[in-house]
């Protein structure tokens, strides 16, 4: 299978029709290969598309679950029986190691199964008071749902929001991220003959003007939104300000930290996989490498040499284990950043550089990065760099770092690498974060819930608590009429 030349918004179970002028390349950022031309629409198509999400929600909402679950197993069949397919195409276009964007195929899957048998088992309640009443505790869907989502992760995070909004008894509208829209606008394609009309609309649109209309658009009932902490905020004060309930998962800038009895060779493993993963470009990264002081130099020694033996290069190459960054403007970005961490004087252990040579001139590939002896007061520790970087630091006992493991303004994951439980158990349950990973890193299946502290975000994803962030709770109050009171 082929996915298409053209591709334009996705709405009511159809592809729109093209509009001439507003045609953008999609290309392959590590090469410059033409994957695609994208047809964006402006916000005149809102009203339609909401329209066309409120029309199917009128049937949709009204199902059953049994229905909508059946519906939810064959999106995840229909994943099944073309994977590979979809994982080449999110390679390619994200630039996420073949082997990498596989794996989250078959995480995706799992995800609209999981919330499939997640709303068969979801009850409504029925509670009887002393006064001879009764309360029913019933959930009903919010309506239509606006989804943004970013590049970095497309299919997965859609997958996270999608699955139990239309779990939910919900409609939804997507808008994926200009940089990396191919695999939703496939996933559509793919799905047409599965899901009603109406029910999954993608609209095709830079943020622009397009953005801040479809947050503000009156026809929406909820918003799920992931992204940077500097565009959730607007996000969030736009939807508060309208009174719409909105999910943020937002940035990060997670701390894992290594103490002298953990197990290294494990360790070491999973502290590559938590910042290397899709070359760093995700938010729960593990960023910071706190490292016990007697194990420090050793430690850093090992990952130093693993680093320099990575190889950079075509993401569709099973051989190489980190691909580009999105574009030219992010592999700016943090080349930006190791410039700063040199001047803020944290020492340069390996990479730091774009790579160019061997026909990767053409490809935004940065060199896996290490800086030893960060300060967590430097810049580098504190922003989201959002690339291949890791920050390597030293603490001398539990409470130091937990102290620098929490000194930030984000909570979205952490780490903690010890054989000692009860430590295992005090540092995790100390540690400001939404996850925290002992003797882990990353690991994610339906059913941990994902979400973060401070501003890493608002709501939880992935476990079957996030089918309330997309119902309303109703308490249906049944009384007995034989006995009539006197209030007055």
């Amino acid at each position: 299978m082929e996915f298409l030349k053209t591709y334009s918004s996705f709405i009511g179970g159809k592809f729109i029709d093209p509009e001439q002028g507003k045609i953008r390349k999609d290309c392959n950022p590590s090469n410059g290969e033409l994957l695609a031309e994208l047809s964006f629409s402006d916000a005149s198509v809102l009203d339609t598309v909401v329209d066309t999400a409120r029309t199917a929600y009128g049937s949709w909402g009204k199902s059953t679950k049994l229905f909508r679950a059946g519906i939810l197993n064959k999106m995840a069949d229909v994943m099944e029986s073309n994977k590979d397919y979809l994982a080449s195409i999110e390679a390619r276009d994200v630039g996420k190691p073949i082997e990498e964007a596989k794996l989250q195929m078959e995480m995706c899957i799992s995800e609209y199964k999981y919330f499939a048998a997640s709303i068969l088992s979801q009850d409504d309640t029925l509670v009887t008071h002393d006064n001879g009443s009764m309360s029913a505790v019933l959930r009903e869907p919010l309506g239509v749902v606006g989804i943004i989502l970013p590049w970095n992760a497309p299919a997965m995070l859609l997958s996270w929001k999608v699955a139990p909004a239309l779990a939910a008894g919900n409609c939804v509208i997507v808008k994926p991220a200009s940089a990396a829209p191919l695999i939703i606008l496939e996933l559509a394609r793919l799905w047409a003959d599965v899901i009603p009309a109406g029910v999954f609309n993608v609209i095709l649109a830079t943020g622009d003007g397009v953005g801040d209309a479809l947050l503000n658009h009156k026809g929406i009932d909820k918003f799920s939104f992931t992204g940077s902490t500097a565009v959730g905020k607007h996000v969030g004060s736009v939807t508060g300000g309208n009174i719409v309930p909105c999910t943020l998962e937002l940035g990060g800038k997670s701390a894992n930290i290594i103490f002298e009895d953990a197990q290294i060779d494990r360790a070491l493993q999973y502290a590559m996989l938590g910042i290397l993963s899709t070359q760093g470009e995700i938010c729960v990264g593990g960023s910071r490498l706190l490292l016990h002081e007697s194990i420090y130099d050793k430690f850093l020694d090992m990952i130093v040499k693993k680093f320099e033996a990575l190889s950079v290069g075509d993401p569709m190459d099973p051989a190489n284990q980190i691909g580009p960054m999105i574009d030219e403007k992010q592999m700016n970005k943090v080349l930006e950043y190791i410039e700063i961490g040199k001047q803020e004087g944290a020492r340069l252990m390996c990479g730091g550089t774009r790579v160019t040579s061997d026909g990767r001139d053409k490809g935004f590939f940065v060199a896996p990065t290490i800086f030893a002896d960060v300060d967590n007061n430097m810049r580098i520790a504190r922003e989201e760099i959002f690339g291949p970087v890791l920050c390597v630091m030293k603490f001398k006992d539990e409470e130091e770092a937990i102290h620098i493991a929490n000194d930030s303004e984000y909570g979205l994951g952490a780490g903690v690498w010890t054989r000692n439980l009860p430590k295992a158990f005090r540092v995790g349950k100390a540690l400001q974060a939404g996850t925290v990973w002992v003797n882990d890193y990353l690991t994610s299946t339906p059913g941990n819930p994902f979400g973060g502290y401070k501003r890493s975000g608002i709501g939880r994803e992935i476990h079957k608590m996030a089918l309330d962030n997309y119902s309303n709770v109703k308490n249906l109050c049944l009384c007995p009429d034989e006995n009539v009171p006197e209030f007055f």
